[in-house]
């Protein structure tokens, strides 16, 4: 079985003119830079329930043009909530799953291309991610499950923008009904 974990992050939108700033402040205080990478992301339609109406999410990430990982999503805490937390199941995988979940009815409902910078730092991860149609933001995830060390960041960093609870995922599907409708 693959890894669980919950996930405790928040994601800010910011001028891309910042990101070279905020990688700046990192190295500063020696975060580590981890790698860059594109990523794509396809999230899939249930064929037998709203994934969507249900608030959760099947996703498979291909990196850098490679199959990596199959997540599953659970509901989201409280969604207007700015640091975000919910339970996540991590399968690892070398080989392309999406012709095994066709074969199940599974379709893919949005795609999500970006690329990503990643920097380590004591108990965070942060991503810096160029998001193809949505522009730039920032995650920071506690990997220990800390809301105040998050709140700590923000501060320390002195990050800001624009707070988003939608998911990526969300916000380019909304994209793609505004352009269907026009």
């Amino acid at each position: 079985m693959g890894s669980k974990n919950l996930e405790i992050e928040i994601k800010i939108k910011i001028d891309c003119n910042k990101i070279e700033t905020i990688e700046n402040n990192l190295k500063k205080f020696n975060a580590k830079f981890s790698g860059e990478r594109e990523e794509l992301d396809l999230y899939l339609n249930h064929p037998c329930k709203d994934m969507k109406e249900n608030d959760e999410a099947i996703r498979i990430r291909y990196v850098n043009g490679k199959p990596e990982t199959i997540t599953y999503k659970s509901k989201r805490g409280d969604k207007n909530n700015p640091i975000k937390s919910r339970e996540e199941i991590i399968v690892e995988t070398k080989e392309d799953p999406m012709p095994l979940f066709s074969k199940l009815g599974f379709s893919v409902g949005v795609k999500v291309k970006k690329k990503r910078r990643y920097y380590d730092l004591d108990n965070l991860e942060f991503s810096l991610d160029f998001v193809d149609n949505l522009g730039c933001f920032i995650e920071i995830e506690s990997k220990n499950a800390k809301e105040e060390d998050i709140i700590e960041a923000l501060n320390k960093f002195n990050i800001k923008g624009e707070i988003i609870t939608k998911t990526y995922a969300d916000m380019v599907s909304e994209i793609e009904s505004f352009h269907n409708k026009s």
